[in-house]
């Protein structure tokens, strides 16, 4: 069965095509592509068998086909086409709700803008939902058109679980070489830390926590809601999911604290330049005082300043300011001040 390696819209719009893919899953075995213009005018749930549709959210048409056509709850559209979700996992009458991130592959988007995936799971069918390609979606898509599909809803549902998963897990492990990049141009002697770098590398891992903590539930859940979608199998490799997950969020957390620390010693790296300049031109000032004072007055333009008329008084002033000069800077190292 030839699939395109990309979905069909790689660029959603709300006037894009509504359906992006689709198999049948016969309950004789095997699996087939989905006619979308023959199930159109149909119920979402198949007479026999089960059934998973791919839509873009953002098209009008695929509201339509929800309202009009798909048999479904009004709860359960609204909650596959609202705006702003955070991930999680509810169960609805004999159904399942699960709102998940994925990783944005996108051309010219960053990774930690993680796209939603919303998901109504039954016995006998699955919707999917997405604004813009998931490259999760896209794998197990392949893997089904290839011959390598799950059994049942549930099994799909690992499925995606675990691909979205293996592709947050390299994002991590290049923020943790990041880390380590940081602190070692930190702790080497001629580099410096830009501060906008670490800025922006802490605002990714907040923007990639904003997901990956409430993921972690939603898994946690979806293995307490999901029992009657799963068999043994499944519920392993979901409690497997779910502990990836977990040790994502862990490794998140630690490296946030990693870019604290980096932060303040950033912070105290700038305060201790400061604070040497500041020092220096403390010194300085404190230097030149005395001398400063002593040409001060003996420059003022009065009558009577002794020997004015005499041709060694200059050398002499310039000599006792020599003299005073030396002085201060010997008491200046004698206090290990300089």
């Amino acid at each position: 069965m030839p699939v395109s390696p990309v979905e069909r819209n790689d660029h959603s719009e709300p006037n894009a095509e509504a359906f992006i893919f689709g198999f049948e899953f016969p309950m004789a075995g095997g699996v087939e592509k989905v006619d979308w213009q023959k199930i159109k005018p149909t119920a979402a749930c198949p007479s026999e068998g089960w059934r998973w549709l791919h839509f873009n959210r953002l098209a009008d048409e695929t509201r339509e086909w929800l309202e009009a056509s798909s048999g479904l709850d009004e709860t359960v559209i609204t909650a596959l086409l609202q705006s702003e979700t955070r991930p999680r996992c509810a169960s609805y009458e004999d159904g399942l709700l699960l709102n998940l991130r994925g990783i944005n592959h996108n051309p010219g988007a960053e990774p930690e803008d993680m796209i939603s995936v919303r998901i109504w799971a039954m016995t006998n069918v699955v919707i999917s939902m997405r604004s813009y390609p998931v490259k999760a979606i896209h794998e197990v898509r392949e893997e089904t058109a290839h011959g390598f599909s799950p059994l049942t809803p549930g099994g799909l549902l690992v499925c995606i679980a675990e691909r979205l998963v293996d592709n947050i897990e390299p994002v991590v492990d290049q923020l943790k070489e990041e880390a380590d990049e940081f602190e070692e141009t930190l702790l080497a002697a001629r580099e410096r830390l830009p501060a906008t770098s670490l800025a922006e590398f802490r605002r990714t891992i907040l923007l990639l926590r904003r997901y990956i903590l409430p993921q972690r539930e939603a898994m946690t859940q979806l293995q307490k809601e999901g029992r009657s979608l799963f068999d043994e199998d499944h519920s392993l490799h979901l409690r497997e999911t779910a502990d990836r997950i977990t040790r994502i969020a862990e490794e998140l957390d630690s490296i946030r604290d990693r870019a604290a620390v980096l932060q303040d010693q950033l912070a105290g790296q700038r305060q201790e330049t400061l604070n040497r300049r500041l020092l220096a031109l403390s010194i300085i000032s404190a230097f030149f005082l005395p001398m400063t004072f002593i040409t001060g007055l003996l420059g003022m333009n009065l009558a009577g300043i002794p020997y004015n008329d005499q041709p060694w008084s200059f050398g002499a002033v310039v000599g006792m300011t020599a003299v005073l000069g030396i002085g201060l800077l010997g008491i200046l190292k004698w206090q290990r001040w300089i």
